[in-house]
């Protein structure tokens, strides 16, 4: 089983033909969301699709200009067992806009923590200020997006030593850095991602981006690309496994 923890159905320009060429591929995955209306879109798109799960998202370029329908998201967020993406995105923009990022993060890792649900993690040049949130917060599941090469390593580390997972995505998977890091990483602690359409796959083939990133994940571990595709399952379903705990 094909695992995409991570991926923007609602934004494909053919998003019915993307599901039902995951679904023919064996891909399970998490369709991530950037606002409410995002969210009540993927979950129509989605409703005839056991093997996508939806997270309830708001990104944080939603939030820089103040987002007027934070209240509605709130109580949308009362029945929503998986959470994402959210987050800090500091590369532009001014330091206000900054401020309201990390307020809207704060409630929503308080809420996440005190419900225990997954928080599917975006932070770009904020690693620092969003892992003291979810620290402060006590969020039991982070699932660390897209995180850059070039971020903190001692950061990544103490993430992962507190039990989170890193979602590998192709930008990820092609880094020689990143790769060398992930020797260090428990294998039980990474997720597989697209981030469809937006990464470099564009709106190409989820299943092959996916086998390519577990293929590079089977050079790392030294083991078989077959046993790779099943840790990574192993480690979704026990992510899983949580969430319906929490609901």
């Amino acid at each position: 089983m094909l695992i995409d923890i991570h991926c923007h159905i609602d934004a494909y320009p053919q998003p019915v033909q993307a599901l039902a060429a995951g679904q023919a591929a064996g891909v399970r995955t998490v369709a991530v969301t950037t606002s409410l209306a995002s969210y009540v879109r993927t979950r129509l798109l989605c409703r005839h699709h056991p093997d996508v799960h939806v997270a309830l998202g708001l990104h944080p370029h939603r939030v820089a200009g103040g987002y007027d329908q934070w209240a509605e998201w709130q109580e949308v967020l009362g029945g929503a067992s998986l959470v994402g993406e959210a987050g800090l995105d500091f590369r532009h923009g001014k330091e206000q806009n900054w401020a309201a990022q990390v307020t809207v993060l704060r409630e929503i890792a308080a809420v996440c923590g005190r419900e225990n649900r997954p928080l599917m993690l975006h932070s770009r040049y904020a690693e620092a200020e969003a892992w003291g949130i979810v620290v402060a917060q006590h969020v039991n599941w982070v699932i660390w997006h897209d995180y850059r090469p070039e971020g903190p390593k001692s950061l990544l580390f103490r993430t992962i030593e507190a039990g989170h997972f890193l979602a590998v995505g192709p930008d990820l998977a092609a880094s020689a850095a990143m790769r060398t890091w992930l020797r260090a990483i428990p294998r039980e602690q990474v997720l597989t991602e697209t981030n469809g359409p937006w990464s470099r796959l564009g709106t190409g083939d989820r299943a092959l981006a996916l086998r390519e990133i577990v293929a590079r994940l089977a050079e790392v571990w030294r083991t078989t690309p077959e046993e790779a595709e099943a840790q990574v399952e192993r480690n979704y379903q026990r992510l899983m496994a949580a969430v319906e705990k929490s609901d």
